[in-house]
């Protein structure tokens, strides 16, 4: 959206899934489902699954210290199973760019982006 916008008010949302299932679709079988979808799972199935977890959390902690000092105004909210950040002061463009500059990947997050007017009538 352009800087001198004076009809739209932009509000960008990131979204941090603690267990994203784009990353491991490719590796074949998730960790969780070595736990959730056999008859007898294996302790060594439930440490996989804490691995991934860590290193996932760790990623999230990442990207939200990316953001947060690149932009100070966020709305932070905590969810069972995400983190949600939000704000309508900055351009998400921006959010991907610094993101990607740090080396996160795109599937590593999730954005929306809403559009409110300001005024008028569309």
């Amino acid at each position: 959206m352009r800087a001198d916008n004076e009809t739209c008010v932009q509000r960008v949302r990131v979204i941090f899934h603690f267990y994203e299932e784009k990353l491991w679709k490719q590796d074949g079988d998730s960790p969780l489902d070595r736990i959730t979808k056999v008859k007898n799972p294996k302790p060594e199935a439930i440490r996989n699954l804490q691995r991934y977890l860590s290193r996932r959390l760790e990623r999230i902690a990442g990207m939200m210290e990316v953001l947060s000092g690149a932009h100070g105004d966020w709305a932070v909210t905590g969810k069972k199973d995400q983190v949600i950040m939000e704000t309508e002061t900055w351009d998400f463009n921006d959010a991907v760019q610094a993101l990607r500059q740090y080396g996160f990947k795109d599937e590593e997050f999730r954005l929306k982006v809403e559009y409110t007017r300001k005024w008028g009538v569309l």
